[in-house]
């Protein structure tokens, strides 16, 4: 959706039914798929959700959760308390990117609403040791053997597949070589796999902790909702090392690991300022993933910006308000 300039929007998992959808990797526990939907404007977003949300969807699949959409909530002009961010610290975004959140911050502070900093809680270990551990659980054996097997494979894809599939030795000798000038990759290939039931029972007890690590921040903050970018970067050329750009999910990857309710709206394009400014950014300390960052989205002028909003589980009206404000 961002790439595209479109509106996005992922709701709780179970808030939707998913019966007959294609998920990635069938049984992954602790990072749950959710169907969602794509529109032009928000408003076709809500009109979609409250056409799923009907007795109908509640019947046919008991285990959605039986809340119709709430056009009240939706609708709300009582001013909010909102919660921003422009970066995280392991993976900051390029220019165009932050600029959008402070753009769309400007103009809800004007709309009379209450915009304060807010800074994730310990996100690179919520990313890296919860999120990308859970992600490979299985060590990629679902997404080698279940998908690719007998299938052409985009080279850009198939250059990623070892990644996922490596073994524990071979990941520490990668982790320990790339550690000097490349930390982050270094990092996210050299975490430990999870070996049993209970290497996985206690990852997803992290989970739980983290959940409420970062709801306590949240209430802290006191905050209604979030405000955040969308991705690291705007849309990028394909011919570069797409290894590499995985991290830039974070921003998104970070609330299906929390399981919160999360939309993305366009704001802005891609300036001829912006593509100066990343002449000079530097991101994470100018690594090999900040360089293929730059390389890739160099010359992005007029391509869509946008940015992300969040809402606390089965909140998904407060989310399309935020999104339609």
């Amino acid at each position: 959706a961002h790439f595209s300039g479109v509106c996005g929007f992922k709701p709780t998992a179970q808030r939707l039914s998913h019966r007959g959808v294609v998920v990635a990797s069938p049984g992954m526990q602790g990072v749950v798929a959710a169907p969602g939907l794509l529109a032009r404007d928000v408003d076709s977003v809500a009109l979609g959700m409250k056409a799923l949300l009907v007795p109908d969807m509640f019947q046919l699949d008991p285990r959605v959760v039986p809340i119709p959409f709430r056009q009240e909530m939706y609708e709300d002009r009582n001013p909010k308390r909102i919660g921003y961010f422009t970066s995280l610290e392991f993976c900051p975004p390029t220019p165009s990117m932050g600029r959008a959140v402070i753009m769309a911050k400007e103009a809800l502070e004007r709309a009379g609403h209450t915009l304060v900093p807010f800074k994730p809680p310990d996100a690179i270990r919520a990313w890296v040791d919860l999120f990308v551990r859970l992600m490979t659980a299985d060590n990629g054996r679902t997404f080698s053997t279940k998908w690719l097997e007998g299938e052409v494979v985009d080279e850009d894809l198939e250059n990623q597949i070892p990644d996922w599939t490596r073994p524990q030795y071979l990941r520490k000798i990668f982790g320990f070589l790339l550690k000097p000038f490349n930390p982050r990759v270094a990092r996210v290939l050299s975490h430990r796999l999870l070996r049993s039931i209970y290497d996985l029972w206690q990852r997803l007890s992290e989970r739980e902790g983290y959940i409420e690590q970062f709801l306590d921040e949240w209430k802290e903050r006191e905050i209604d909702l979030l405000l955040c970018p969308a991705f690291g970067v705007p849309a990028s050329k394909t011919k570069h090392d797409a290894g590499y750009l995985p991290v830039n999910t974070a921003y998104t990857s970070l609330f299906n690991l929390l399981n919160f309710p999360a939309g993305v709206v366009p704001v802005t394009m891609v300036t001829e300022e912006d593509d100066r400014m990343l002449n000079d950014w530097r991101g994470f300390g100018n690594d090999p993933v900040d360089k293929v960052m730059k390389e890739s989205t160099k010359g992005a002028v007029g391509l869509p910006v946008a940015v992300q909003c969040v809402a606390l589980p089965w909140q998904e009206e407060n989310c399309l308000w935020l999104m339609k404000e």
